[in-house]
């Protein structure tokens, strides 16, 4: 499994009365290894899958937890428990002396087990070994990692060491493509030992396709007195011009480079030839990139090792010692979770919309794909509280009064319509009387003991009103207790009765019609299509008529899909209720 090349696969050919010797056996070995160890490297790419973290068990043992990892040649490293290493036995410590920092390092090995007689071999090969097994090993380093090759394996395009020295090593990257108008990263990997002071550095130069005053870039970062990390990467956002076809390196002219670590200062000027080329819009981002595709920009840093840990070393009369451990210093750890994603859906932008539905429709969601920007649009109709109507009717009753004493008596209406059917109904009383104060007529609402005080000339009679509905006739009785005397021979009770309704019909009635397009704005290429869709509100009849305002502004059917023309240019698409055609929405596209 030692084999590198992935191509081409051969595979044996059997047929009956084939001679099997040890080529044949070992071909077909190679080849399911080689397509396995391939698509390894492909789809998961290379680093810690889990496990395999390390800590310090004391200030001279290592221990590193059990766990898998691919290499650069998608092997498969796995370590099925977890074990513990003294600084002195592993490989590489006797090159150390001295040395600040070292790293751990992770290689795919193998090894031959359980020994045989080979019988029937030729003269000196009797001995074999009947198995190989797959293993790894572990050795300590203080060589400089090889950070371009390192950070291309990884995908990163562009890198250039800007500094290195024993105390600070900075290494820049930045995409080789970007879409015009958009954000786009510069990266700076930083790695640094235990005893750099706070780092400071800026990068400054000329550009003209970065949108930036006086036509000048400057990347500066200060790290702060509480920064633990001895090796991180600092991101820096730029903006693209909206210059479509533009190729041009950041620093065309070359840039100015500062760094501070401490009381020391470093200054420079370096030519440097990372550059970009600016694409219309994401689908040419796409296109550029599966031009410049290859298997060998996939399967690249075959010898590389996994760098587990960079560990600081102390040391004293008694020999070396761990001082510090950082995990993975440069991240090379298998992305699970992107990995199960495709390159396009990676790059995908989406973006929402709510709009507000009637209470009886049912929730919903729309969906549109701009494949000239890689842009989902997802549009979310969400009901509105429930709403109800009310029907309501008003009038009176007069219930005729006893004669003799009235004190503590109880009069009752007979059984009436009250206008609104059959159904529950809320109903309200008040009893009418005359008020000396105003001379005028009055209702009582409620417990007239209220207005029983000085000072109040109101005298509300002295009464308690209430009804019985009967639902299933439509029909009511009105009652009056009457606490103290009351003059004349009736008592006058108006009653206010509403019933709650929820008829969708004649609220829709009373409703206007609205429209609404989405999406309201997009762009597309020449001759380009896309799938526009109307909403409306307000009535039963939900069909409208499409139209293109301008003349020569492209094609739309009855269904929604625009064809754009060949001329660049902005243009209105039109939609026109059927059910009402003074109400209109318009949306608009930009065609490059």
């Amino acid at each position: 499994m030692n084999n590198a090349n992935h191509s081409p696969f051969e595979r044996n050919r059997y047929f009956y009365g084939k001679l099997l010797t040890v080529r044949d056996f070992e071909t077909e070995q190679n080849y399911h290894n080689g397509k396995r160890s391939m698509l390894n490297r492909l789809v998961t790419g290379a680093g810690v899958v889990c496990g395999l973290g390390v800590t310090a068990s004391d200030e001279s043992t290592l221990m590193i937890e059990s766990g898998l990892a691919l290499d650069y040649r998608g092997r498969e490293i796995v370590l099925p428990e977890t074990i513990f290493r003294k600084l002195r036995m592993l490989e590489g410590q006797e090159g150390l002396k001295g040395q600040k920092d070292a790293y751990l390092c992770l290689r795919y090995a193998e090894e031959d087990v359980e020994p045989v007689n080979a019988t029937g071999a030729e003269l000196g090969s009797e001995r074999q070994f009947d198995l190989t097994r797959e293993s790894y090993k572990l050795c300590l380093t203080a060589e400089t990692p090889a950070y371009r090759e390192l950070l291309e394996a990884a995908g990163r395009e562009n890198v250039s060491i800007l500094y290195q020295s024993e105390e600070l090593t900075l290494v820049l990257s930045m995409p080789a493509l970007a879409c015009a108008g958009e954000e786009f990263q510069v990266q700076v990997l930083v790695v640094k030992n235990e005893q750099t002071p706070p780092v400071q550095f800026s990068l400054e130069g000329e550009n003209t396709f970065v949108e930036s005053e006086n036509s000048r870039v400057k990347l500066a970062w200060r790290e702060s007195r509480e920064e633990k990390r001895k090796v991180y990467t600092v991101e820096f956002p730029l903006r693209a011009r909206a210059l479509s076809g533009v190729e041009g390196k950041l620093f065309p002219s070359g840039c100015e480079l500062n760094v501070e670590l401490g009381s020391h200062r470093y200054k420079n000027y370096l030519p440097l030839e990372a550059g970009t080329l600016l694409c219309r819009d994401r689908e040419e981002l796409q296109t550029h990139r599966r031009k410049v595709d290859s298997l060998e920009r996939h399967t690249g840093g075959a010898d590389l090792p996994l760098y587990l840990a960079k560990l600081e070393l102390i040391w004293s009369a008694g020999g070396m010692f761990v001082g510090g451990v950082t995990n993975l210093p440069f991240g090379q750890a298998v992305d699970r979770e992107s990995t199960a994603q495709s390159q396009g859906a990676a790059d995908l932008q989406v973006t929402t919309s709510v709009r507000a539905l009637e209470y009886w429709q049912r929730p919903d969601v729309k969906a549109v794909y701009q494949p000239s920007t890689g842009g989902l649009h997802l549009d979310f109709g969400i009901p509105s509280p429930e709403q109800y109507d009310y029907t309501v009717a008003h009038g009176t009753v007069d219930i005729p009064l006893p004669g003799g004493i009235r004190v503590n008596s109880r009069v009752f209406s007979d059984e009436i319509a009250h206008g609104l059917g059959a159904g529950a109904v809320d109903v309200r009383l008040s009893v009418e009387f005359q008020d000396q104060e105003h001379d005028e007529t009055a209702l009582l609402c409620g417990n007239s003991e209220v207005f029983r005080v000085k000072g109040v000339k109101a005298a509300p009679p002295w009464v308690e009103a209430a009804a019985v509905l009967y639902p299933e006739r439509g029909t009511m009785r009105i009652g009056l207790w009457l606490h103290d005397t009351v003059d004349g021979s009736m008592v006058r009770v108006h009653y206010f009765a509403q019933k709650p309704e929820r008829d969708t019909s004649r609220i829709l009635a009373q409703r206007g019609v609205s429209l609404r397009i989405t999406p309201e704005f997009s762009r597309l290429e020449c001759r380009g299509s896309l799938q526009f869709q109307a909403e409306v509100v307000g009535s039963e009849d939900k069909t409208v008529h499409w139209a293109v305002k301008e003349e020569n502004g492209g094609a739309i059917d009855h269904n929604g899909l625009y064809q754009a023309p060949e001329l660049p240019g902005t243009y209105e698409i039109t939609a026109v209720a059927s059910a009402d055609e003074t109400v209109s929405a318009s949306a608009f596209v930009i065609v490059e």
